[in-house]
């Protein structure tokens, strides 16, 4: 006889649906709009990602206000130290930029993909080597310092990239694609 709180066919967390990231970084020649080089690199993504996703499908009355769990800015950095799953933060933030809906593109079912561009302008005299997506927290910010507590800022995903050298002579573009997939 089987109770009524019995599994009959429980699944392993294998079983479920794996979340994945993937970042293409194009350098591009400022004047020109000519492609100098592409990076596409398999990211990693937060165990704060999963405490996030959490919070917006339970829509607790303690949860946060709507809002502070989207995905904000994209953020670059100096750091070559590789992305861990545990990351809470880049490793040397440099810029941030505000993500706004024309920057959030619906892809596939399951996809999402986040752009951000850095102008021939920005950030010129670093070596941008990371990246990394953030939610708004309480106070929407491109630069405030994360945490892991639910209401602030919180980083999703970070990825390291080869040396990007940024010059007044440089675009860079960043898309960042986060999707629910069937295969890890």
């Amino acid at each position: 006889m089987i109770g009524a709180n019995h599994v009959q066919n429980p699944q392993s967390m294998a079983d479920g649906i794996p979340m994945r990231g993937t970042l293409c970084v194009v350098v591009r020649d400022a004047n020109t709009g000519r492609v100098l080089r592409r990076l596409t690199i398999r990211n990693k993504i937060t165990f704060l990602a999963a405490d996030i996703l959490v919070e917006l499908i339970a829509q607790r009355a303690t949860d946060p206000v709507p809002g502070r769990d989207l995905v904000y800015s994209m953020r670059m950095g100096s750091s070559n130290t590789a992305a861990q799953r545990s990351d809470t933060n880049l490793g040397a933030f440099v810029i941030g930029k505000v993500i706004g809906d024309v920057g959030k593109v619906t892809g596939a079912p399951g996809e999402i993909t986040f752009i951000a561009t850095l102008a021939s302008g920005d950030a010129n005299g670093n070596t941008l080597r990371e990246a990394g997506l953030f939610t708004a927290g309480a106070t929407p910010s491109t630069s405030d310092a994360p945490g892991t507590t639910p209401g602030v800022t919180r980083m999703i995903a970070r990825q390291v990239y080869a040396d990007i050298p940024k010059t007044l002579g440089l675009v860079v573009d960043y898309s960042w694609t986060i999707a629910f997939t069937t295969t890890p």
